[in-house]
């Protein structure tokens, strides 16, 4: 059954997407202040994190279901800075509401990173569109970390720990820079796999198959270009790894739902059944 707490979640103040400014780190001071909920999800780079109880590694795919009374306090390698989403929100009637997980490793980070971004874009335009985007989130990862860690889940071994990590790194670096030539035989060689087995151990890290991450992190880059740029459409399709902009529109359209030309249109003059999602 549906946790019911999921459907009475409140976006309750800031978040964003950002890229760690060298130097940066968490202090205690932060943990401290905190007064409601921080969903914390790392998609580059590497840091370590003191809790209240131990110490955790930071690197893509590490996500936090941070909460008040807890300790919190984090620092970056510099050598790879931290790329962080994060949200704020609090539940609903729940004042007491102990969170189902502090700590977990998300099965796609693909899609956890575009429906956080999606929290965002919707944050003020539809605030209640929003807080239902984070608690189908919410869901996910709490039956994900269930499946991880219940009494049928089989301890990872010290090689499918490696393996795991090396498809987080490779997925970062794709997310990075979606518009390079992932071939999945580069891909596989580069890990020291063969292509067939490759993409079984990236599914099963990643929770897609290689080649729809590539496309995947390809569309998600191309709504922020689209957003945030004056970049033609015609731009945009080989700066991405797109042969040609008929076959980027296609794409762009089965996951967004509108084409690329029509996302760039303010909200307020979409139709109301061109509702589309980067998740």
């Amino acid at each position: 059954m549906d946790p019911e707490w999921a459907d009475n979640v409140v976006i309750s103040g800031i978040g964003g997407r950002v890229r760690c400014e060298p130097g940066w780190s968490l202090g205690r001071g932060w943990s401290d202040q905190l007064a409601d909920f921080d969903l914390w999800l790392v998609w580059s780079g590497q840091g370590t994190m003191r809790l209240t109880d131990r110490e955790i590694p930071l690197r893509a795919g590490t996500c936090l279901w941070m909460r008040p009374g807890r300790r919190y306090e984090a620092r970056q390698d510099p050598r790879h800075r931290l790329g962080v989403s994060f949200t704020h929100f609090r539940i609903r009637g729940e004042h007491a509401f102990a969170p189902p997980f502090e700590v977990a490793e998300v099965r796609s980070l693909a899609y956890t990173a575009g429906t956080m971004e999606e929290v965002m874009r919707w944050k003020d335009a539809d605030p209640a569109l929003a807080a239902r985007l984070l608690g189908d989130l919410l869901r996910v990862l709490t039956r994900d970390h269930g499946a991880a860690d219940g009494p049928g889940a089989v301890p990872p071994t010290t090689t499918g720990r490696r393996r795991e990590q090396q498809m987080r790194a490779l997925a970062a670096r794709i997310e990075e820079q979606p518009g390079e030539n992932w071939r999945v035989n580069d891909m596989a060689r580069q890990v020291g796999l063969a292509a067939d087995h490759f993409s079984r151990v990236f599914r099963d890290a990643m929770g897609e198959r290689p080649q729809a991450f590539v496309l995947r992190s390809r569309i998600t880059r191309a709504q922020q270009l689209l957003l945030q740029t004056d970049l033609q459409v015609g731009e945009i399709a080989p700066l991405l790894g797109f042969r040609d902009g008929f076959y980027f529109s296609r794409q762009f359209r089965a996951l967004c739902g509108v084409p690329p030309s029509r996302y760039r249109q303010p909200l307020s003059e979409r139709k109301p059944d061109e509702v589309e999602s980067s998740a």
